[in-house]
């Protein structure tokens, strides 16, 4: 038996075939055959056929979208809302901060994502790091000035004095 090529057809196109299909009023194995359509990928898109029609998305494009992972934390909002008020107090936040937050708030969430790995606490890790990624957020190195905190303060008070003064 030959090996049948896969071809991807585009959104545009899928909706010029259902179109095409409604208006000749063939049966969809015969359709099937004259259009050199398989007929379980056809089958999917007639089920489909709502999303295809009214999606607002390009025409070029091959798929509706939504085959990303999806992510395992149920409270990722409040999560990634602390990771934010984190960072915008200036704070260094690491992945330690992240795993204090779940036991924190979330203990029961925890307990039973990590009972079921064979070393819970390095998938949590990975998890943390995978989930600061995917949100943009950089691992961050502190580094230590040689000018004391009051001296900085103070120059940049006088920086922005001078800057906003002319």
């Amino acid at each position: 038996m030959r090996r049948r090529c896969h071809k991807s057809y585009s959104i545009g196109e899928k909706r010029k075939l259902l179109a095409s299909f409604e208006r000749l009023g063939l049966s969809s194995r015969r359709f099937c055959e004259i259009e050199g359509i398989p007929r379980t990928t056809w089958r999917d898109w007639r089920k489909n056929s709502k999303k295809i029609k009214e999606t607002a998305i390009n025409a070029k494009r091959k798929t509706l979208g939504g085959q990303g992972a999806k992510c395992s934390i149920p409270f990722r909002n409040h999560l990634l809302s602390f990771m934010k008020d984190v960072r915008r107090g200036e704070h260094i936040l690491t992945s330690m901060h992240m795993i204090t937050f779940m036991k924190t708030y979330y203990e029961d969430w925890l307990t039973t994502y990590t009972e079921d790995k064979r070393d819970g606490y390095k998938s949590l890790l990975k998890l943390c790091q995978d989930f600061a990624r995917r949100h943009n957020f950089s691992q961050r190195v502190p580094c230590y000035t040689k000018i004391p905190t009051v001296d900085m303060e103070l120059l940049r008070d006088e920086f922005s004095a001078r800057f906003w003064g002319k």
